[in-house]
Formats: structure tokens, C-alpha cells, sequence
């Protein structure tokens, strides 16, 4: 992966206003910038841009992420072109607001490297206005000031891909067709000690938090899926921070079967590679859910109903999910195990 701290020489044909207000593919090598600048769960839905650009003759995409979710791009492949550093404006989860310093670095990076374009995912002011000091021409956003091309949706609880399509569409001139994402962790290895636990066995993969409690399954409720894996004689990767961990064990009292991503020291490409060989995943409705269905992994995700046209899962796997209206306790047990047994008579790579 090219990660950039600086001036790289990329050549790049500066931009020439086309007609109709998009970009001749014919002659023009357009370089477009992703501006990604949430968490990893959005940013792995921006790697559905990235395909749809990536497959276009004469287009160079990059991205722009927070440094919290730049783990997230080098699933996607190898050389990616790519500028990272978390927002001053904005709060990562468990981290402290981003450095000026660091965003002017970043910035001139970008202005350096002669992007023609940007598309900016959840667009606001802040980012759009950052983009056009990077000198960025054309700037591509669904609202916010200081976006040169403001795509209507048609819809203001449209899936975050399909708004994606639109701003592709718009920048490109031409309609890319539907948006999904994936990811292959095989591509960049992992760590011995990660290959060696979960090449073999049966795993289940559960997440039982996420950034916001809200979203959270009761975690009393996790006790009937882990005695049905137990019951299936599978061992269970519990993706939880060393307070979590307490927590959960606390409420859901376990065997030696069970281990911990904290204690294994995950990083995302090896907790990738561990969802990878999973035969089931089953979390929250936050960035590993994500992964899970960029890997094709079979999934359960407990989400909200006023959530599921906005950033429901688009991977290689549509996820199955258990629908609260407004708490996570209105899903009941059976549904829950219902959902579960359905997804384990899926050939998961696990099985392979």
C-alpha cells in the first residue's frame, strides 16, 4: 500500500471542464479522491467506490481516511494509493480529537499529488471546505457548503452506497451499477500465531458491542448462541476490549472453548482472517459486521429497523438480521437461535 506522509510524484493530467459536467474517460487520466473520514465501518462501505472506479479505463482512486480506520484499505489490495489522519473536528471511538498539525500535513500531501476530483462520503462543510483547500477542483457531495457538484439522492434515508452511486455517476458520467464491497486478508498473510489457531476447528465469531450501547443486544441474550455453538462443538473468537472482556464473562460464564480478540492482540487484518475462516458471524451493527459481510463470512446483525435502508451490510454476503424498533431487547431468544441454526447450514469457509 502507498501510504503517503508527504510529496509523492504521481503524474496526473490536470483537469479540463468536460461537457455535461463529468469527466472524458477517453483521453483523461483522472485521478479521484475518496474522502472516507468516519470509522471503519464506513470505511469499508467506501471500498464499494473504490471498486466501481477502480474497474473504469484511465481513473486513479485513492483514498482519504481517518488514521483510526486506515487498517481497513490494504484489505482491498495491494498499492492502493492513500492519505490518513484523523479529523481536528472529530472524535474517533476511544480516541482523542485529531491534530491541526497533522491535517495540514495531510492536506499538502494532497494538494501535492494533483487530484482532479473528490468524492466525499458523508459530506459536510468541513470536509468539502477541506478538499478545496487540498486544491481539489471538482468536489463531489450530497450536501454541505463548498461542494462544486451537490448530487440529489432523491431520498434523505438512502443506503450510503446508493447515494455513493449517484456522486460515481455524476463524477464519471456514466452509471456504474450497483455498489458492493469486499475484502481478501489471504492477500497480505497474518500472523503465525493467528494462522495456526483458526486454519482449523469450527469457529463462531461474535460481537457483542460496539460504539454505541444502544445498538446493543442485552448481553444475558448471548447465552443461547454460545450453548448452541457449544452444542455444535464450535469455539467461539468473542471480538471484545479487555473491559468488555470482564463484562462478559461476568454475564456470560464460559469454558476454555472461548478466547478473546484483546488477548490475541487483533489487528484488523488478523481479525479479518479469523472471520474469514469462520463458519458464522454474529454481532452488532458496527464495523466488524461490516467485515463480515465484505468477507462473505455468513452473518447475523442485530439492527435497528429505522437503520437498515440507511447502512445495512452490501458485502459478498447480505447479512441475515434480527430487527428492533426501538431496543435490542425486543428480540427474542427463539428468533435469535431461529436466525442462528438458519446461517449454520451455510457452507461457511470454517467448513471448507
Amino acid at each position: 500500500m502507498q501510504e503517503v506522509a508527504g510529496s509523492i510524484p504521481v503524474t496526473s493530467t490536470k483537469f479540463k471542464a468536460p461537457s455535461y459536467g463529468a469527466f472524458s474517460l477517453v483521453k483523461i487520466k483522472m485521478k479521484i479522491l475518496i474522502v472516507s473520514l468516519d470509522n471503519v465501518g464506513d470505511t469499508l462501505i467506501s471500498l464499494g467506490v473504490y471498486r466501481a472506479l477502480r474497474a473504469q479505463p484511465g481513473v486513479e482512486p485513492a483514498f482519504w481516511t481517518k488514521e483510526y480506520s486506515r487498517d481497513a484499505i490494504p484489505l482491498a489490495g495491494e498499492g492502493i494509493e492513500h492519505y490518513h489522519c484523523d479529523p481536528f473536528w472529530d472524535r474517533s471511538p476511544g480516541k482523542k480529537k485529531g491534530g491541526l498539525a497533522a491535517y495540514f500535513r495531510t492536506l499538502l500531501a494532497i494538494r501535492r499529488a494533483g487530484f482532479d476530483a473528490a468524492i466525499i462520503l458523508h459530506g459536510n462543510w468541513r470536509k468539502n471546505l477541506s478538499c478545496l483547500l487540498a486544491g481539489i477542483p471538482r468536489r463531489y457531495a450530497v450536501k454541505g457548503a463548498f461542494a462544486t457538484d451537490r448530487v440529489r439522492t432523491g431520498e434523505e434515508d438512502a443506503h450510503i452506497l446508493d447515494s455513493s452511486r449517484k456522486l460515481v455517476t455524476a463524477a464519471l458520467g456514466k452509471d456504474p451499477g450497483e455498489l458492493r464491497y469486499s475484502v481478501s486478508p489471504s492477500r497480505f498473510g497474518e500472523s503465525p500465531r493467528t494462522a495456526a489457531l483458526f486454519s482449523s476447528g469450527s469457529w463462531a465469531v461474535v460481537h457483542p458491542f460496539s460504539g454505541n450501547p444502544k445498538r446493543n443486544l442485552p448481553l444475558e441474550a448471548w447465552n443461547g448462541v454460545l450453548k448452541l455453538f457449544e452444542s455444535r462443538k464450535m469455539r467461539v473468537l468473542v471480538n471484545a476490549g479487555p473491559g468488555e472482556k470482564e463484562l462478559f464473562d461476568k454475564v456470560c460464564p464460559g469454558d476454555g472453548g472461548r478466547v478473546f480478540s484483546c488477548d490475541l492482540d487483533l489487528d484488523i487484518k488478523n481479525l479479518a482472517f479469523a472471520v474469514s475462516r469462520a463458519a458464522i458471524f454474529v454481532g452488532n451493527n458496527s464495523g466488524p459486521l461490516h467485515l463480515a459481510s465484505a468477507l462473505g463470512t455468513p452473518c447475523l446483525g442485530i439492527f435497528q429497523e429505522s437503520w437498515i435502508k440507511k447502512i445495512s451490510p452490501r458485502g459478498q454476503f447480505l447479512p441475515e438480521l434480527a430487527v428492533f424498533k426501538d431496543e435490542p431487547a425486543e428480540i427474542s431468544a427463539g428468533e435469535l437461535l431461529a436466525k442462528t441454526e438458519k446461517l449454520l447450514l451455510i457452507r461457511g469457509p470454517a467448513a471448507l
